[in-house]
């Protein structure tokens, strides 16, 4: 008969630390979601857009929203890939021009403003709660991401 031990959990010396996680990837519905909940709590919102380059058009992709205590360059930084994710998503001329090289993500700052652009490497800040930010997307019927639906028709306003 095999001997008996006994297995005691939780008295072995702790294994590293981890020096610092990466940041869990957004979800397009949860980020949705908490845009409009934080815009009807009056948070400030940027339009965002996506370009093949500095010579390209800046292409609407949908807009981003940060708390007081985020910033919307903020949010536009920490949702990059769900904003270039959508940008492809809409602009398939884009994807044909570019392939799978990134493009360029920009926001307007403020309404009547230029585009800027997002820089490549984000700022050093102090890290943003995914709670203080969200994301909408301009709607794609093609694939029914950021669509409202009422009685199984496409409507423009959800509260149409």
């Amino acid at each position: 008969a095999p001997p008996k031990t006994a297995c005691r959990a939780g008295f072995g010396k702790a294994g590293p630390a981890a020096a610092s996680a990466p940041p869990k990837k957004l979800t397009a519905k949860k980020q949705w979601d908490r845009f409009a909940d934080l815009v009807k709590k009056g948070a400030q919102v940027a339009e965002v857009a996506v370009r093949k380059d500095e010579e390209g058009a800046w292409r609407p992709v949908g807009r981003v929203c940060a708390t007081a205590d985020a910033t919307p360059l903020g949010a536009v930084t920490r949702q990059r890939a769900l904003v270039e994710e959508h940008g492809r998503r809409l602009h398939l001329a884009l994807v044909a021009q570019t392939g799978k090289a990134p493009l360029q993500v920009g926001f307007r700052p403020a309404e009547g403003a230029e585009f800027e652009l997002l820089a490549k490497k984000a700022p050093d800040a102090a890290p943003i709660s995914d709670v203080e930010i969200g994301f909408e997307g301009l709607p794609d019927p093609a694939t029914g991401y950021y669509c409202s639906y009422k009685d199984g028709k496409l409507v423009a306003n959800p509260a149409d």
